[in-house]
C-alpha cells in the first residue's frame, strides 16, 4: 500500500478518511509540487483544507517533523508547505522556555565584571557597562588590533 505522502508512516484509523488517502490522489504527486509550480501548492493546500481530518493530520505533522530543519520538510502536509510547518514550529518554541544548551550555559555562568564578557552581559541586558568592564573591553580591543586576537598573553 502506498501512501500519500508516500514515505510517511500513517496510522490507519485517521489517515483512511484523509483526503490525500483517497483512491484519485493516493501515491500522486501533487503532494510533492516543485519550487515554482504555484498552482499545484494551491491545489494542494486547497485539498488538504478540505480534508475532515486535517487537524489530527496537523498534530500529527508537528509532532513526527518537531526538531527537524527546514531541510528535513517535505510536502504538503496538513495544508502547509515546509516553510510554513518549519515557521510554526519557531513561533511555538518562542513560547516555551529556552532548551538550547548554549543559551542555559550562557544563563548559569557568573559573568565577572571588569572582563570583556562581563562588557558584553552590560551590553546584552541593556545596562550601562561599569568602568572595569568598559576598560577590559577597550583592552581586548587593542589586543585584537595589534595582535589578531582579543586574549592577554600568558604571564
Amino acid at each position: 500500500m502506498s501512501y500519500a505522502p508516500d514515505t510517511l508512516a500513517r496510522p490507519a484509523e485517521w489517515w483512511a478518511r484523509a483526503v490525500c488517502a483517497q483512491e484519485d490522489y493516493n501515491g500522486s504527486d501533487l503532494w510533492y509540487v516543485s519550487r515554482g509550480d504555484g498552482v499545484g501548492r494551491e491545489t494542494a493546500i486547497a485539498l488538504c483544507r478540505t480534508c475532515p481530518v486535517i487537524a489530527v493530520c496537523r498534530a500529527a505533522t508537528a509532532k513526527e517533523e518537531a526538531g527537524k530543519g527546514l531541510k528535513h520538510r517535505f510536502g504538503i502536509r496538513a495544508g502547509m508547505t515546509p516553510r510554513q510547518r518549519w515557521l510554526a514550529e519557531q513561533a511555538s518554541s518562542q513560547d516555551r522556555p529556552a532548551e538550547d544548551a548554549q543559551q542555559q550555559k550562557r544563563d548559569r555562568a557568573p559573568v565577572v565584571c571588569g572582563t570583556r564578557s562581563g562588557y558584553q552581559k552590560h551590553r546584552r541586558d541593556g545596562e550601562p557597562a561599569c568602568d572595569a568592564c568598559r576598560q577590559a573591553n577597550a583592552d581586548a580591543d587593542w589586543r585584537l588590533r595589534n595582535t589578531g586576537t582579543t586574549k592577554a598573553p600568558a604571564a
